[in-house]
């Protein structure tokens, strides 16, 4: 029996769709710099379904550490070190719709293909800038988790990113200093200096790799550095994305956050998803009461997870007057 249009038609968006996938999460992870850094630093895994994500957290250190000398007894008690953060997984969807009648008036063959890469094109830019308005806000909804939840403004706060509580538990608490009232120029450089060493605490693991900031505070740290010879990270340069270093860090911008400087060390961040539904497209369902008009969706499980926050920082309340 030969194909209606329709369905002709769900085979070629499902069909071109699973084509272009690949591609797909390619373009969208490596078209703001944030998350380019994140892909090039490894920092991607997959995780095979579960209720959640579990992720153990170490919270003590090996007590048992001795000096000794000839004779001497060691400590061979066990000790409790590890304990473990609970993620939930997020659900991002893009919905798809077809109308039939803009279906019937580009039928020919050019005209619909033309119709469909647009489309698909659109999903995929609005997925682009759905992801770094999370990354950069704070969890609302059914959403992932920000910046804001990893490395919160009120570092002692309530705020339990992984269901670990940092206004219990001081080791799970990150570095945060407000700017207000303070100007930029005046005192940005210094603040910024003991922000980098406050995260890496003189610890090679610890050491900060990436800054992220807003347009504007880049633009006023750019301005306040003119004079100098500017260093930029050549791996972010040869991807196309401004960027300039300080300490030896490559500081990039994004448009959705304000007056915020992150200093973070991507070494315990992860963006998690899980392979069976990692931008699977469902199949094409009829629109009740539509007539010819369908429907499918795009569908990513995710979650983006802290594993170690004392060295992960923010200036915020930044006052660039």
């Amino acid at each position: 029996m030969a194909l209606t249009l329709t369905e002709s038609l769900d085979n070629l968006y499902t069909t071109t769709w699973e084509h272009r996938k690949g591609q797909a999460h390619d373009n969208i992870f490596t078209a703001t710099p944030f998350w380019y850094w994140m892909k090039e630093k490894g920092k991607f895994r997959t995780e095979e379904g579960g209720r959640f994500i579990m992720e153990p957290l170490e919270y003590a250190k090996n007590d048992n550490i001795t000096w000794i000398t000839k004779g001497d007894t060691v400590t061979l008690n066990s000790y409790e070190f590890l304990t473990e953060s609970k993620w939930d997984w997020r659900y991002i969807v893009a919905p798809l719709v077809r109308f039939g009648i803009d279906e019937q008036q580009n039928r020919g063959k050019s005209a619909i293909m033309k119709l469909m890469t647009r489309t698909l094109d659109n999903t995929e830019n609005s997925i682009i800038d759905e992801l770094d308005a999370r990354l950069c806000g704070a969890q609302t909804g059914n959403s992932i988790e920000g910046l804001q939840n990893l490395v919160p403004d009120s570092a002692s706060g309530s705020e339990d990113a992984g269901g670990v509580d940092p206004s219990t538990y001081s080791w799970f608490r990150n570095n945060s200093t407000s700017m207000t009232g303070l100007s930029f120029s005046v005192y940005g450089r210094s603040y910024m200096t003991t922000m980098y060493n406050s995260c890496m605490n003189n610890r090679l693991q610890d050491v900060v790799d990436i800054i992220l900031t807003s347009q504007t505070v880049y633009e006023y740290y750019l301005a306040e550095t003119i004079e100098q010879k500017q260093i930029v990270n050549k791996k972010l340069a040869d991807a196309n994305f401004q960027n300039v270093e300080f300490m030896g860090v490559p500081m990039i911008w994004s448009p959705n956050i304000s007056q915020r400087m992150y200093f973070l060390n991507t070494r315990f961040l992860y963006f998690v998803y899980d392979p069976a539904m990692n931008f699977d497209m469902t199949e094409w369902k009829p629109i009740p009461d539509q007539v010819n008009d369908r429907a499918a969706q795009i569908i990513l499980a995710c979650a983006f997870i802290v594993t170690r926050k004392l060295c992960q920082g923010v200036l915020h309340t930044i006052d660039t007057a």
